[in-house]
């Protein structure tokens, strides 16, 4: 008789799947039990960011060369979601398969010249010209009317699909937002996605101020919240919208716990965070324990912030294991791809995760 041979790969694809069930099913329990009640040592460790994201060494072209495209199936009736199923098939995908990587874009940048014309998703404006430097295509182009870059226009381009998922509207533009009454929260009180969303009727903000304020004390016309631990009631919004925060929250997936009480029933939370499609395990950098911050890695990064001038540790840079965990609170969760050098997101690190409450 012949010999039975087992792929190793699929040994260990299976083992980091029990991994994760068992992580995933830790942390339900864990964050059921806390009830959201978190110690303010914790707490003073988690500061806003500011648009503009100064580390480098996240950007450029990606973390990793990407293999074949992934295609989202569909959930079967009481399935639990997962990498496998959450990865959606990207525009990123289509327009390599289509033109090979680089991309005329990217060649365009590396030649030092202009993408033109770009529609920009979050301003709405045509026929723009947008000139990106070639060191951190995550955070450069700026849009010459409202300033986006490219990861907010990435966090346009999927936000969009949902406002009409919810409304039934098709809305070119996040500007045009303002005629919609969605509630949106959104979880910074600057930069361009707040200047653009702040004329929505149903807009709610927040920064992290100071550890000695409880959640939903306003300081000088600036609501402070907690992440970890916020004062809105359930159900209250029906988007909510954050960049790169959750790398700056000391337990991410706490405060993925509370958005999720927080958004309505169809509701989503829509975000970008460092995120390293390459490995599967988050790399916890810092951490909180007992109270004591313990840095796992070194040197510790901060990244700029306007509220606090020695800017903001970040905690986490997430992998796939993230999509793992936050299914396992109970989300629906899509990771969108993207590239639309149209809308001028290019390079191959446009991902933007979307987790939807049932």
């Amino acid at each position: 008789m012949g010999r039975t041979h087992t792929n190793p790969h699929s040994k260990l694809g299976l083992l980091l799947r029990c991994s994760a069930l068992l992580a995933g099913v830790w942390l339900l329990l864990t964050l059921a039990a806390r009830s959201g009640a978190w110690p303010s040592s914790s707490s003073s460790f988690r500061v806003a960011d500011e648009d503009a994201n100064d580390m480098a060494s996240y950007g450029g072209w990606g973390f990793a060369n990407l293999g074949s495209s992934s295609t989202r199936r569909q959930l079967q009736p009481h399935e639990m979601c997962s990498w496998e199923t959450a990865v959606e098939s990207s525009t990123f995908d289509r327009v390599v398969d289509k033109e090979g990587w680089p991309t005329k874009f990217e060649q365009l940048v590396a030649e030092s010249q202009p993408i033109a014309p770009v529609f920009c998703p979050v301003c709405g404006a045509a026929q723009q010209s947008v000139k990106f430097g070639g060191m951190n295509v995550r955070e450069e182009g700026r849009c010459p009317r409202c300033s986006s870059f490219n990861r907010l226009r990435q966090i346009a381009e999927a936000a969009l699909p949902e406002v009409w998922r919810l409304t039934g509207r098709n809305f070119r533009s996040l500007n045009e937002l303002a005629l919609s009454d969605l509630s949106i929260y959104h979880t910074q009180c600057s930069g361009v996605l707040h200047n653009i969303l702040s004329s929505a009727v149903g807009y709610v903000c927040s920064e992290f101020v100071s550890a000695e304020l409880d959640p939903g004390t306003v300081v000088r016309n600036v609501r402070h919240e907690d992440l970890q631990r916020m004062s809105f009631a359930d159900n209250t919004f029906d988007l909510v919208i954050s960049t790169e925060m959750m790398s700056r929250v000391a337990s991410p997936y706490q405060a993925h716990y509370e958005i999720k009480r927080i958004l309505k029933p169809g509701g989503s939370h829509i975000f970008t965070v460092p995120f390293s499609p390459s490995d599967y395990h988050d790399n916890i950098r810092a951490s909180v324990e007992e109270g004591r911050l313990v840095h796992h890695e070194e040197p510790p990064i901060y990244t700029g912030d306007r509220l606090h001038p020695k800017g903001v540790l970040l905690f986490t840079i997430f992998g796939k294991e993230m999509v793992d965990k936050v299914c396992m609170l109970g989300y629906n969760v899509t990771a969108h791809h993207l590239h639309n050098g149209a809308h001028g997101i290019i390079g191959n690190n446009a991902w933007v995760f979307i987790t939807t409450k049932p």
